[in-house]
């Protein structure tokens, strides 16, 4: 496997990929990318299935002619706009900036070496990595459709995390709705004559944040309570009158163990004369924290980093929200870095071996323990 002498191609590998301007809308450059990714397990076993979803590319590449692998790597390969010079990746000290470094190419290229390795040296691997274009602008074009066509494994290890040194086991649902009502209003000085459909909108509001009582519990250091947010409110009204139109947008991140569809229908029945109307919705992935899966990652990669590894829950999502359907563990980490989004993004190079070491040995882990087990089941006649 890799050499410590080799984080240097790692890097290598991490700045190429940053060079891509692949933000959305930049089909060119998404081809570029792919055409990139190709080359780099050109001569290797990896077996490259390109995906089109309304010109989006997704790429899957696996070790074994599979669907489901016993472990899929997720990553995207898009990034948010940035400004042109985040696009020519630097290395200042111990640190290396750039759009996407942390969010998420750190990962993507280390996903792409541990992969090469395995098929390398290990042809019994059975092992996958999948890349999508539109995690950024909620991923229907990419992961969500690589699920409903039935892409899935034993384990999935998405690298999209939000936390340095931790481990993800859970992250929030998110629901995001549209409330509109229309009224008749009074004039300005005869409130009686009529009803304020702003009034009528913000007493609906009222009853529907009734909902969420713990919002104000949240805390960076303990987050896993059910939020929400108002953004994009208007009202329409007419010279001399208030509103006969008013219209508000809001986003909930929730914990609880429903189907978006399912707690937007509690919040109808919160409703009174206004419209809702449901934008977009994921479900929360969720993993018991006591699941032996994380804590022997977690385990391995306190060995690794030499340092307390936390395991946690996560403010926000990821493409991995798409295959919790599958009901297999969902283990979520990041590179360690700062700013993801931000004009000064970057990570923090001497941390991206042990999260490689990490990785590497619990795959291995296992891949043996599949193996034996494979074993076993073919001795007793029992292998499916």
């Amino acid at each position: 496997m890799l050499s410590d002498t080799d984080q240097q191609a790692l890097l290598r590998t991490i700045m190429d990929l940053i060079r891509f301007r692949t933000v959305d809308g930049e089909f060119a450059e998404f081809d570029r990318t792919v055409e990139y990714v190709r080359h780099f397990f050109q001569g290797t076993p990896v077996h490259i299935t390109e995906h089109r979803f309304n010109n989006y590319p997704a790429l899957v590449l696996t070790t074994r002619q599979t669907t489901h692998p016993r472990i899929f790597l997720q990553g995207h390969l898009d990034v948010v706009p940035g400004e042109s010079a985040q696009f020519s990746p630097k290395i200042k000290g111990d640190r290396l900036y750039g759009r996407g470094s942390v969010d998420m190419k750190g990962f993507d290229a280390l996903a792409m070496h541990l992969l090469r390795e395995l098929a390398l040296h290990q042809p019994d691997a059975d092992v996958g990595l999948m890349f999508t274009f539109d995690e950024e602008i909620g991923g229907a074009n990419g992961a969500a459709r690589l699920a409903e066509m039935g892409y899935g494994a034993d384990m999935i290890i998405n690298g999209d995390g939000g936390y340095n040194h931790a481990v993800i086991f859970a992250e929030k649902g998110i629901l995001k709705i549209r409330i509109c009502t229309e009224a008749i209003p009074g004039r300005h000085p005869y409130p009686w004559q009529g009803e304020n459909a702003f009034d009528v909108l913000i007493r609906n509001y009222q009853n529907i944040i009734s909902l969420f009582p713990e919002q104000w519990k949240a805390t960076e250091e303990d987050n896993w309570y059910s939020t929400y947010s108002v953004y994009d409110v208007k009202v329409e009204n007419k010279m001399h009158s208030p509103p006969h139109r008013a219209e508000m947008k809001m986003n909930f991140y929730f914990t609880e163990p429903v189907t978006p569809d399912e707690l937007l229908e509690k919040i109808r029945l919160h409703a009174r004369h206004v419209s809702i109307e449901k934008v977009s919705g994921s479900e929360r992935v969720y993993l018991d924290p006591n699941n032996s899966a994380i804590r022997e990652l977690r385990d391995i990669m306190e060995k690794h980093f030499r340092r307390p590894i936390a395991i946690r829950s996560e403010n926000g999502s990821s493409d991995a929200r798409f295959f919790t359907r599958l009901g297999v563990p969902i283990l979520i980490v990041k590179v360690v870095g700062e700013d993801h989004h931000g004009p000064r993004e970057h990570l923090v190079i001497p941390e991206l071996m042990p999260l490689y070491r990490s990785l590497e040995e619990f795959i291995q882990r296992h891949l043996v323990s599949a193996s034996v087990s494979e074993t076993i089941e073919a001795e007793h006649g029992t292998k499916r």
